[in-house]
């Protein structure tokens, strides 16, 4: 790919946008960003951006593709606005907590919109993935993840729209389907609607187990794999490899630990969209998946707080 003939438009430079516009330059390519705040402003143009306009229908209809990096509650509206112009869009998850405007969206969306689940990047997950599709500790009996914190920092949702979408992605890699929600429950270390438990279960029945919360005082994010053979983990202590314990073995048994690649997953989904920009093939997580993440959480919002 030739990132420096592509020109994309970016629809949000905020915390995690800069960063977005930080790895598009770096590519070779040349971006539009919409800012309005003067903390984006400034973060636009520090980043390299060759021109700033205060919204996404201002954008140049030249642009090869769009990233819309926007709050979540406003990720559609951008989507709306670009559409008609036929060209790639790859939007931050989740696409949105409106499962009944998603599915509102006319039929061309399904090959132009696209959802950036980094973790589906990620080295570890792809060596999971690897893992339970070869059965190298025997079948899969399980999915546990845990991804958990202190306060919800995004003013437009609660925690559960912010984190467990992560896991829902992760859990679509590994087993090559969104898992069906059986039951969730609030978390009790939290004050309202900012966490739960949820399980599920995938088509197979392995069951899949997802905890989320901005309860907890400590940060603690955790995928484990759990095959009849071993156990396998992938841990915020350290992204760039996998604990694996067999079986019947104690605590204090040699373990193994196999080292993944510390690549940045958001430079991977970024390069994998303008891949496709130039014609090759689409990134993670179409529309159609998509709207299976955002149903299946919302299903779960509704078991454990309806």
């Amino acid at each position: 790919m030739c990132a420096s003939r592509s020109k994309i438009g970016l629809v949000g430079v905020g915390d995690w946008g800069r960063h977005i516009l930080r790895d598009l330059r770096a590519l070779g390519v040349d971006v539009e960003a919409v800012a309005n705040s003067a903390a984006s402003v400034e973060r636009a143009r520090s980043g390299g951006a060759s021109r700033i306009v205060a919204s996404a229908k201002e954008l140049s209809e030249d642009c090869d593709g769009y990233v819309v990096a926007s709050p979540t509650t406003v990720h559609l509206d951008a989507v709306e606005a670009l559409l008609s112009r036929g060209k790639p869009i790859f939007v931050e998850k989740p696409l949105s907590n409106d499962i009944a405007r998603i599915r509102q969206l006319p039929p061309a969306a399904a090959g132009l919109v696209f959802t950036m689940h980094k973790w589906r990047y990620h080295p570890g997950i792809l060596e999971l993935a690897r893992i339970a599709a070869t059965e190298e500790f025997g079948p899969v009996i399980g999915l546990r993840t845990f991804r958990m914190g202190w306060e919800n920092h995004h003013k437009d949702m609660n925690a559960i729209w912010t984190l467990l979408p992560h896991d829902m992605s992760i859990a679509l890699h590994i087993f090559g389907e969104v898992p069906s929600v059986e039951n969730a429950h609030p978390d009790p270390t939290v004050v309202g609607d900012d966490g739960m438990i949820v399980h599920a279960r995938t088509s197979t029945g392995i069951p899949v187990v997802s905890e989320v919360s901005a309860g907890k005082p400590n940060k603690h994010r955790s995928v484990i794999l759990a095959c009849r053979d071993a156990a396998c983990e992938l841990d915020d202590s350290s992204y760039d490899r996998i604990v694996i314990r067999r079986r019947n073995t104690l605590q204090t048994d040699e373990f193994e630990q196999r080292s993944v690649p510390a690549d940045m997953p958001l430079r991977e989904e970024v390069a994998a969209f303008l891949s496709h920009v130039e014609g090759g093939p689409a990134p993670f997580t179409g529309l159609n998946e998509e709207t299976l993440i955002v149903a299946a959480i919302q299903r779960a919002i509704d078991l454990a707080f309806g």
